[in-house]
């Protein structure tokens, strides 16, 4: 019965996004140790396609709830617009979710939105609740999204961290620091392993091209226009490639047309990515929001390829100089970054070869067991 977890969480697969991956990550080792798991989601709020309404497989039953789409990035920057949009729907189903299983022993709610209606329904059946800090919220000193947060929070038994940083504006709330257990994030290394890198530049059509390339939403906040203002500037030899999908769209579509070192390649399936991150010399990661980890950063360094990433959240203790480079996310900075490393080839290798061991070391499967133990409590 303790093997027993109801997610609770905006997103999910189909829609694309690191803490969908990072679910479907920590549900395949879920499921080899024999959990059985619930998952409490909406519709894909970013991502053109829809999933099952209700989807089964061995030891897994998501339930995706309708929303209304193409609100999502307009209320990013707005806290509680945002729960207005996504929280009610999740209150009111939580608990039929819980009459219908009563077995289940752990909520683990991902992220403030997920969090309201787990600590009051949590508190009501009587189960273990642990609340998910995907990212870096910033929380405010004063106001209702502080009130309302510190409740959330404080009302866990147990908070997991997805960094230190993290770690660090959790406890801006008041709570206890022994509540708080940080866990890094992990790859599949066995499905992130390196192509030879001219092969790989090869089969994506890029032949003897010096490539650096961005991947993730096409908005503001991942520095996309930052990015754009910089390829204007850099060497006109060096290839860059745009994947994604978002608000920005046309922005980098427009931008690819007025200058031919810039090709935008639309979003690509996710077994492609070790191809792409083979293909690259350099991955891109000038975001300017407080990143909770950067997967992007972890699946580009156990494929080889060293990250230039800024500064921002958490990306710090993803990226070092040993593997990359750690940046304002400034076009200049970006410029002055990216024509180093083209230039002096002989530093660029050797971060190259350090980048596999490096992630190995860093972002293996066995940090599952944090997350894992969280659930359990006392009971391990």
């Amino acid at each position: 019965m303790r093997k027993h977890l109801l997610i609770i969480a905006i997103g999910f697969l189909p829609n694309i996004g690191g803490l969908e991956t990072h679910l479907k990550d920590l549900i395949d080792e879920l499921i080899k140790q024999n959990w059985k798991i619930k998952v409490l989601t909406y519709q894909p709020l970013n991502t053109p396609v829809l999933g099952k309404w209700i989807e089964k497989e061995k030891n897994l039953v998501i339930f995706r709830l309708p929303v209304l789409r193409g609100l999502f990035y307009r209320l990013l920057k707005n806290p509680i617009l945002e729960f207005i949009y996504l929280g009610p729907l999740l209150f009111l189903v939580t608990p039929i979710l819980l009459l219908v299983y009563p077995d289940i022993y752990t909520i683990n709610a991902q992220g403030v939105i997920a969090g309201f209606s787990t600590a009051f329904w949590s508190k009501i059946f009587r189960k273990r609740y642990v609340i998910s800090a995907q990212s870096v919220y910033n929380f405010p000193k004063k106001g209702l999204y502080k009130i309302t947060s510190q409740w959330i929070f404080n009302s866990a038994d147990k908070v997991i961290a997805i960094s230190n940083q993290s770690k660090k504006d959790v406890e801006t709330l008041g709570v206890n620091k022994d509540q708080i257990q940080v866990y890094t994030n992990w790859e599949d290394s066995s499905f992130f392993k390196p192509y030879e890198k001219e092969q790989a530049k090869k089969q994506i059509g890029f032949t003897d091209k010096f490539i650096v390339s961005f991947f993730g939403r096409l908005i503001e906040e991942k520095g996309v226009l930052v990015l754009i203002d910089a390829i204007k500037l850099c060497n006109k030899d060096i290839t860059f490639l745009m994947y994604g999908e978002g608000p920005l769209i046309d922005s980098v579509k427009k931008a690819a047309e007025e200058f031919k070192n810039i090709i935008y390649m639309s979003t690509i399936p996710p077994n492609l990515l070790p191809l792409h991150y083979s293909a690259a010399d350099l991955v891109l990661m000038p975001t300017l929001n407080e990143e909770g980890f950067g997967r992007v950063a972890a699946g580009a360094l156990f494929c080889g390829t060293p990250v230039i990433a800024s500064n921002r959240g958490a990306l710090p203790e993803v990226v070092n100089d040993l593997v990359g480079k750690i940046i304002n996310p400034t076009p200049e900075e970006v410029v002055k970054t990216t024509n180093f490393l083209y230039t002096h080839k002989t530093q660029l290798r050797k971060r190259a070869l350090r980048c596999r061991e490096y992630a190995i070391n860093r972002f293996s499967e066995k940090n599952a067991e944090v997350i894992i133990r969280s659930y359990l409590g006392n009971t391990v």
